[in-house]
């Protein structure tokens, strides 16, 4: 029972479909009857069940002459009969019962068309974006195996051992034939799952097993490894999602004319935001290109309204462009501590003064030139220097 094949912008557009006011969610009912529930987290349409439908069901599938609402057996009036063994069956019995042997799981691929001067580090860094790979007891690195011939050299193939068996398909998703080094077209690696023959080692051939109280620390370890890695991805992903990178802003060369734009743009960008919900923080970077403004709301949906609101939109006469940030670019704005920094922020609190005293007394002033008014700084209350930083 497949679903309808509508896309999702044409929702509103289509009359056989109809919105749940109450739930949020989309409904289809087709020609049979059946209705189907759109769920937007998994992209997919999902049968809406009611008793119609599984009677319908239940009615398809029917076998004639049979109670479907009658038990299987009815054992009310039979006698329990003692059951008879036979030797074998007795002495089966008898015995104690053997623990079944514990399934092992796999989690490790099998890697080859490797390059002939790979390491073991280079294919750690590369499969690690999959997952956590396991550790030895003894050495703490991470298993990974690379073959070599009977001379000793690398024939060009692998093993790479996952803590977890989800890790393999995301790395035969991610790595399977890709260039394990970008740009070179010889490093072209192939991965899958790998597969064991089992064997039946001797008493003499028969590794040593670690104790058991090393075993499960290393396993203890490596799941709080793990849970680490998604705890901070989530809470980045979460922090990212409330901050909107606003371009195009205003000119270095605006700034410099207008010492007072600096904080008249901050309180214009935060007076149009706040009409959607709370702002936290907007950050102009004077030391970055592009007239960069950061936005940072207290909800990532705020954040979303302020893309779809001020992309594309014209401010000041420029058209300018709204994104969420994407959490890795690094813009300048004022503020460190260097030597170099300390020097031009003297120069500009220097010049700020002189604007200020053209203000009071007007251009015309002696000792105030109209340069020093076009040069002064670029905020009333000027910040130390430039240093890299995240919105």
């Amino acid at each position: 029972m497949n679903g309808p094949s509508i896309k999702k912008e044409d929702f509103e557009s289509d009359p056989r479909m109809s919105k749940n006011e109450q739930t949020g969610k989309w409904s289809y009912k087709g020609d049979d009857g059946v209705e189907f529930e759109y769920d937007d987290h998994l992209n997919a349409w999902f049968p809406m069940y009611n008793e119609e439908l599984i009677a319908q069901q239940q009615s398809a599938y029917a076998v004639e002459g049979v109670d479907e609402l009658a038990p299987a057996v009815d054992l009310s009036d039979k006698k329990k009969k003692k059951r008879v063994y036979t030797y074998d069956e007795q002495k089966a019995a008898e015995e104690p019962s053997k623990k079944p042997k514990k399934e092992v799981k796999n989690t490790s691929v099998y890697v080859s068309g490797l390059p002939a001067d790979v390491t073991i580090h280079e294919l750690r860094d590369t499969f690690s974006k999959c997952g956590v790979i396991m550790e030895d007891l003894d050495t703490g690195e991470p298993k990974i195996k690379l073959y070599r011939n009977k001379e000793g050299e690398l024939q060009g193939d692998g093993l790479v051992t996952f803590f977890r068996e989800e890790s393999i398909a995301l790395a035969i998703q991610l790595l399977n034939d890709c260039e394990l080094r970008l740009g070179d077209a010889s490093s072209v690696i192939h991965v899958e799952k790998a597969t064991f023959k089992e064997k039946q080692p001797s008493d003499a051939s028969k590794p040593k097993q670690p104790p058991k109280s090393r075993a499960k620390k290393k396993l203890h370890q490596l799941n709080r490894k793990l849970d680490w890695v998604e705890e901070e991805t989530g809470k980045k992903s979460e922090k990212f999602a409330k901050i909107v990178i606003l371009k195009n802003m205003y000119t270095q060369k605006e700034l410099d004319d207008e010492p007072t734009l600096l904080l008249e743009l901050k309180e214009d960008v935060r007076e149009e935001c706040e009409r959607l919900g709370e702002v936290t923080n907007v950050i102009l970077y004077d030391k970055s290109p592009g007239g960069i403004i950061s936005v940072r709301f207290a909800e990532p949906k705020v954040a979303k309204a302020c893309v779809l609101m001020m992309n594309n939109r014209y401010f000041a006469g420029k058209q300018i462009s709204a994104e969420i940030y994407d959490g890795k670019t690094k813009y300048q704005k004022s503020g460190g501590n260097s030597a170099e920094d300390e020097q031009a922020e003297k120069e500009r609190l220097e010049r700020y003064a002189k604007w200020l005293e053209g203000e009071e007394h007007g251009d015309d002033e002696p000792g105030v030139s109209n340069d020093a008014t076009a040069t002064a700084a670029t905020a009333a209350t000027p910040p130390p220097s430039a240093s890299a930083a995240s919105p």
